[in-house]
C-alpha cells in the first residue's frame, strides 16, 4: 500500500509511531494507497476510502508480490498489444479492453518506487464506467436491431463493472467483493481448461437468422478469441484481480 515513505503494501499494525504517512486519499490500492499507523492499528486508503485495520489484520499482498503482480501485468498488457495489432473488426475491440483491464490492474497493483503517474482514482473509474457502459450500449443496439451478439461481449461488460468497483473511493461491500473474488476464480479455471472456446461460439439474442434469400440458418457470431493460445495471459489477468478483491477485502 501506497504511502509518502515509499513503503509498498505491508500492514505496520501495532507500530509505535503516532499521527499517519501523509495518506493521499486520491489515489487507490496499491497505485494510489496510503498507510497511516497509530496504536495498534493502521490506517488504509485504497481507492480514495480510509480504513482502520486493527492489530492480527490479514496482509496478502507484501511488497515482494505487489512488485511481481506489476511486472505480471505488464507482461499481459504486451501480450494483448500484440493481439490487438493483429486483429480486426470486434476481435480487435475485445482486445483492446483487455489492454486496458491490464493497465487499470497494473496501475492498482504498482508500488510507490515504480508508479510516479499519480492517476487518481477517479480517473480510472470513469474510464471504466465509460467503457461498460459503451459495451452494454452496443449489446442493446445489436439485439434491438434483432444481431445476435457474441456471449463475451457480456462477460468483458461484466469485468469492466468489477473495475469501477475495484476503484471505487465510496467503500467496499463484502458479499460483493467476494463474489468477484469468486467470479475471477471461476474465470481463470475457464481459461486454463480452455473451455472459453466454447463460450465464444454462444450468441445472445435471436437463435436464427434469415438470409438475403429468404432461408433460416442458425444465428452465428463473429468469433472474438484469437487463433493464438490465450490461456496463460487470461489466466494471469483474472487470477490477479481475483487476488487484488481478496487482499482488499482481507484489509477492511
Amino acid at each position: 500500500m501506497k504511502g509518502s515513505t515509499g513503503a509498498g503494501p505491508v500492514l505496520m499494525a501495532g507500530s509505535p509511531s503516532h499521527g499517519s504517512l501523509a495518506a493521499s486519499g486520491g489515489h487507490s490500492a496499491m497505485s494510489g494507497m496510503s498507510m497511516g499507523a497509530s496504536h495498534g492499528a493502521a490506517t488504509v486508503s485504497m481507492g480514495g476510502i480510509s480504513m482502520t485495520a486493527a492489530h492480527g489484520t490479514t496482509n496478502i499482498l507484501p511488497d515482494w508480490l505487489s512488485v511481481l503482480w506489476t511486472l505480471v501485468f505488464l507482461a499481459v498488457m504486451v501480450v494483448h498489444i500484440r493481439h490487438v495489432i493483429e486483429t480486426r473488426g470486434e476481435r480487435r475491440v475485445w482486445h483492446s479492453g483487455h489492454v486496458l483491464m491490464a493497465a487499470g490492474m497494473l496501475f492498482m497493483f504498482a508500488p510507490p518506487s515504480l508508479d510516479h503517474f499519480n492517476i487518481p482514482a477517479t480517473f480510472w473509474q470513469l474510464v471504466f464506467a465509460n467503457a461498460a457502459g459503451l459495451v452494454l450500449l452496443w449489446i442493446l443496439v445489436a439485439l434491438a436491431s434483432g444481431r445476435s451478439v457474441n456471449a463475451l461481449w457480456a462477460v468483458i461488460a461484466v469485468d469492466f463493472i468489477a473495475m469501477v468497483y475495484m476503484w471505487s473511493p465510496n467503500g467496499f461491500v463484502a458479499p460483493i467483493t467476494w463474489l468477484f473474488v469468486a467470479y475471477f476464480a471461476f474465470q481463470t479455471f475457464l481459461w486454463i481448461t480452455n473451455r472459453y472456446r466454447a463460450l465464444d461460439e454462444r450468441p445472445i439474442g435471436p437463435r436464427l437468422a434469415v438470409n438475403p434469400d429468404g432461408t433460416i440458418t442458425a444465428a452465428a457470431v463473429a468469433p472474438l478469441v484469437c487463433e493464438r493460445d490465450l490461456r496463460v495471459s487470461m489466466a494471469a489477468m483474472t487470477l490477479g484481480m481475483a487476488y487484488m478483491f481478496a487482499a482488499m477485502q482481507l484489509l477492511l
